[in-house]
């Protein structure tokens, strides 16, 4: 075994350092994942002074800022957002090839008043050049515009195609359920999970959806138990946005048993949720429900 395989992590520190861009990426990364968006937005700042010519780390300037505008004032919100635009374009301008910048500029375009920088044209022409990059992403893009259009024909036909794009993938599985479900088709909800997980019956988005819709819907709850109980048994996972945190978890659970009439069990579930999460509001107002 080579010697230099045990030097490696005391060598990582002092490449950092050598490079005050890249060191400035890591700490903003680690900030922005921290939900400390201003001091990410400080940091990103810092590598685009050190190297402005790499795309990403306009990229994460504008996510960083884009994470503050959700929660400034409505005075404060259109400077912020101009910004983000004009990261997530520089961005792009410089790295043709980043899919989340985008994906940023599809949101931008389509949400975002012609008075502001949006354009129809524009989101559609950003998804196209997303479609040749990343055809599962380019398609969920195309799938966000025909929702914004309220076009559920074209929402489903896109997701469909999403998942022909990328069929080991349970995003735009775990999304069309989400669709599926809000329309009214629960059983066709569950059918799309259900072929997915015949597949991938590891797959931890699939799983936890599964739970939830049985939760919500109060159908299926024997697999819905089933897939959540495997879920919290397993290895910890990371929260993302489309896997929720297992305090989460725990409380859908908790909605599957006190549908099934379980209620001491499923009082347990959400007991299970508070402990993980006391800031869970969801399941203390479900436990008291349950104690009333």
């Amino acid at each position: 075994m080579s010697p230099l395989r045990f030097l490696l992590p005391l060598l990582a520190p002092l490449a950092l350092a050598a490079q005050p861009d890249r060191a400035a990426l890591a700490e903003g990364m680690r900030l922005l994942q921290a939900n400390e968006p201003a001091k990410a937005e400080a940091q990103f700042a810092k590598a685009i002074a050190a190297n402005p010519k790499v795309g990403e780390y306009h990229l994460r300037l504008g996510q960083a800022v884009g994470a503050q505008a959700a929660t400034a004032s409505t005075v404060r919100q259109p400077f912020l957002a101009r910004r983000v635009k004009a990261a997530f374009e520089e961005a792009v301008a410089l790295d043709p090839s980043l899919v989340e910048a985008r994906e940023g500029l599809i949101f931008f375009y389509s949400f975002a008043p012609g008075v502001m920088g949006g354009s129809d044209e524009k989101a559609r022409e950003q998804q196209r050049a997303l479609l040749k990059l990343n055809p599962m992403r380019g398609q969920m893009a195309a799938a966000a515009l025909a929702a914004r259009a309220r076009d559920t024909t074209g929402v489903e036909r896109a997701l469909r195609a999403a998942i022909v794009a990328a069929p080991d993938s349970s995003a735009p599985v775990v999304q069309l359920a989400q669709r599926q479900a809000g329309w009214g088709r629960t059983a066709a909800a569950f059918a799309t999970l259900d072929a997915f997980l015949a597949r991938r019956p590891t797959d931890l988005a699939a799983r936890i959806q599964y739970g939830r819709l049985a939760g919500t819907s109060g159908q299926q709850l024997a697999n819905g138990e089933r897939y959540l109980r495997e879920v919290l048994a397993g290895p910890a996972w990371s929260v993302t946005i489309g896997v929720p945190s297992r305090a989460q978890v725990h409380y859908r659970l908790g909605m599957i048993l006190e549908k099934a009439g379980r209620v001491a069990d499923a009082r347990s579930a959400y007991q299970q949720a508070i402990a993980s999460d006391p800031a869970l509001k969801s399941a203390r107002e479900a436990l008291d429900k349950l104690k009333g």
